[in-house]
């Protein structure tokens, strides 16, 4: 699931020019502009309890479980003026809306909401640090197979 996500976001940096890194690291940070992701909601339940089938592979029987669920990852794009993290901030936005939707597909993925642009400059000691965000909710699937062994022969007694 992780590993869905991250080559979305390398993908998205090919395709945009800016570098994007992990929120929250102690790593230094790249020179700007560059952005930060965040996994806020790594699992968000869908209705149900999934759905459960049986199938057979040669001599084999599996069971199969299936069920899908939401990932909400936020995006902060931080740049030396607050006009530039506007701009690569829509960037970024237009590559999940419209841009990287064919890769993000064949990922098996869904994009379900892209939220809206937000200053969130603050104010450090004595100066800001400028940057625009917003939330992606991606819907993923999330599949259990096991081996099921069958019963051949059943013994009821009797004759």
């Amino acid at each position: 699931m992780i590993q869905k996500i991250k080559s979305i976001i390398v993908q998205a940096i090919e395709d945009i020019g800016m570098e994007i890194i992990p929120a929250n690291t102690t790593k230094p940070k790249p020179p700007l502009p560059y952005a930060t992701y965040n996994i806020i909601a790594p699992y968000i339940k869908e209705r149900g309890k999934g759905n459960l089938s049986v199938y057979q592979d040669g001599d084999s029987t599996f069971l199969k479980r299936d069920e899908q669920y939401k990932i909400t990852v936020s995006f902060n794009v931080y740049s030396e003026e607050n006009e530039s993290t506007i701009d690569w901030a829509i960037k970024l936005r237009q590559w999940f809306l419209f841009w990287g939707l064919d890769f993000i597909q064949e990922q098996n993925v869904a994009v379900v909401n892209v939220g809206n642009i937000e200053n969130r400059t603050v104010f450090l000691i004595d100066s800001y640090e400028y940057k625009h965000g917003f939330d992606v909710q991606l819907r993923l699937t999330n599949e259990q197979i096991r081996t099921v062994e069958a019963i051949e022969n059943i013994d009821l007694g009797g004759m």
